[in-house]
């Protein structure tokens, strides 16, 4: 069974959103915020389910909820994600993982994310090394 990575921040536009989470995490918010108009956000720091380092910050999944992309391909979202995260894609984020739905593809599918795989080489901290 796949293990999910904790949810650092939901934010739904017509809510303030609670800041937890690393600098880096705030950073992705900030920025796919600004270029989506996102509905709901998810940023989840999947790092742990990897085989990197005690608080690493390299894999993440975001959630991005907006009728922004409404009338947009899979591969267009996918670019305005990319787009918006360019530095930290360059940087310290070494995988993305990326749910970027319209409003209705979100209630279709029962307001859920995706569920990532275990990590082929496992994590060697869960194994207790």
């Amino acid at each position: 069974m796949a293990t999910l990575g904790r949810p650092l921040a939901t934010h739904r536009a017509s809510a303030k959103a609670v800041v937890r989470g690393t600098p880096l995490e705030q950073a992705i918010r900030d920025k796919l915020e600004q270029a989506t108009g996102a509905e709901r956000l998810e940023v989840l720091n999947e790092s742990r389910m990897h085989n990197v380092p005690p608080d690493a910050e390299t894999h993440f999944r975001v959630v991005v909820v907006s009728s922004h992309f409404e009338g947009t391909t899979r591969l267009g979202r996918h670019r305005v994600v990319h787009r918006a995260l360019a530095e930290e894609l360059a940087g310290p984020i070494h995988a993305l993982a990326i749910d970027a739905l319209t409003p209705a593809e979100w209630r279709s599918r029962g307001e859920s994310r995706s569920l990532s795989p275990d990590c082929r080489g496992g994590s060697r901290f869960d194994a207790g090394d």
